[in-house]
């Protein structure tokens, strides 16, 4: 296919004055994000508690969520190829469908079965939309500019999440599960915005290749699986990071309304975590920008590590009186952990694979982060059911506190090897 658009095309979209949400592009991708993570926000809590209802316990709950994340890795790693063959337009719009549907379908779901496959599909749409979102973001900026960019983008994946992660659990509870299932229904309103922004990015992808003096879509240059091999081996740092950090998102959004009996504190801390993510991960894309991601990644581990703590004391009961106050103060601990890493280890894992593996980069750092969501809630949940929510969420600090230290000795030997 030849090249119908102007070098200047791409030109704009790298244009380093315009706020990254005015890019081409970007408003139709970051509407299309909202109504997407709209729908997985509301079915994160209340999936879960559909299963409870339906005589499922905490293990079975956790399961839903492992599910979900479970095909979300597989389709993970196929969506790269997918799209050179479907198209941004008709992957996009496919995503929303396949996030969207599933909540219609599990109003009528009466077995946990039924539940667990319809999770299954979710997954798939889920997969689709975050590896695609993240590479879109990574087409669109040039290095210097994504910090900012994955911060825009962020607040979309974050805005939804703030209202209806925290508000579904209380809207299944008062209203009934149907009607927050229908609201899940969310990401179908997306579709005309994910063709808008599919249309768009392919136009910046022929305008890039016309402006490079080439014909039709800029390909990965990656020849060889050992190539995408050595990429590999260069993210696992900022992807342990990533994973360990995801873990305890997964437990909180899964379990909160299990660990928390009062339904209004189940409000409180699951909007101030979401809202703490996702102002973090907007606020840290200049900073990051400016003095390099890798500098936030370990005081990214230790906030998590003591907002894990807080929570264990919490529910434990060491508090006393004052246990409701360290869960909202774990709560938003662990939700700044979370926002920033979100945004650092994204832009570490496009720096230390290259240029040249950015899809590489957007899939591993994706599978990772769905990997450490469902891992969370699958753990957690077991763990749980054979101890106590306390104790899961120690051990999840105690995860957190030897990450940060097994990637400072990694660091500290790799500048002692380069003096």
């Amino acid at each position: 296919m030849t090249s119908t658009e102007e070098p200047g095309d791409a030109v704009r979209i790298a244009d380093p004055a315009r706020p990254p949400w005015r890019e081409p592009g970007m408003p139709a991708l970051l509407a299309m994000t909202t109504f997407a993570f709209a729908g997985f926000a509301v079915m994160l809590p209340v999936a879960p508690m559909h299963m409870v209802a339906l005589g499922g316990d905490e293990f079975l709950a956790g399961l839903v969520n492992a599910v979900l994340m479970l095909a979300t890795i597989l389709t993970q790693l196929v969506v790269e190829r997918m799209r050179t063959w479907m198209g941004w337009r008709v992957s996009l719009a496919l995503a929303c469908v396949l996030l969207g549907l599933p909540a219609i379908g599990e109003i009528f779901a009466t077995t946990p079965g039924q539940i667990l496959a319809l999770a299954a599909v979710r997954g798939i749409g889920f997969g689709i939309v975050t590896v695609s979102g993240s590479s879109a973001v990574g087409a669109l900026f040039p290095p210097e500019r994504r910090g900012r960019a994955i911060g825009a983008y962020g607040l979309a994946v974050a805005g939804a999440q703030l209202v209806l992660t925290p508000i579904s659990p209380w809207i299944a509870d008062q209203a009934g599960l149907p009607v927050a299932l229908a609201v899940a229904a969310l990401p179908l309103a997306g579709i005309p915005f994910a063709l808008a922004a599919g249309s768009a990015i392919a136009k910046h992808a022929r305008a890039t290749a016309a402006l490079l003096g080439g014909a039709g879509p800029v390909r990965d240059p990656l020849e060889t699986p050992r190539e995408e091999r050595r990429a590999l081996v260069r993210l696992w740092p900022p992807i342990l990071a990533l994973t360990v950090v995801t873990c305890a998102g997964g437990a909180i959004t899964t379990f909160t309304p299990q660990f928390v009996p009062d339904a209004v504190l189940t409000v409180v801390a699951l909007f101030l975590y979401t809202a703490a993510a996702a102002f973090a991960r907007w606020a840290v894309g200049g900073p990051a920008d400016r003095l390099g991601a890798r500098r936030f990644v370990l005081p990214g581990l230790a906030i998590a590590a003591l907002g894990l703590a807080a929570i264990a004391a919490s529910i434990a009961g060491i508090a006393g009186p004052a246990a409701p106050a360290l869960l909202i103060a774990g709560a938003i601990l662990v939700g700044t952990a979370f926002g920033t890493m979100q945004n650092v280890t994204l832009v570490r894992a496009f720096e230390v694979a290259g240029e040249h593996a950015k899809g590489v980069a957007s899939t591993a750092w994706n599978v990772a982060f769905d990997a450490g969501t469902g891992i969370g809630a699958l753990a957690i949940g077991a763990l749980a059911a054979g101890t106590s929510f306390a104790l899961s969420f120690a051990a999840l600090s105690a995860l957190c506190l030897l990450a940060g230290i097994l990637l400072l000795l990694i660091g500290q030997r790799e500048r002692s090897a380069a003096v």
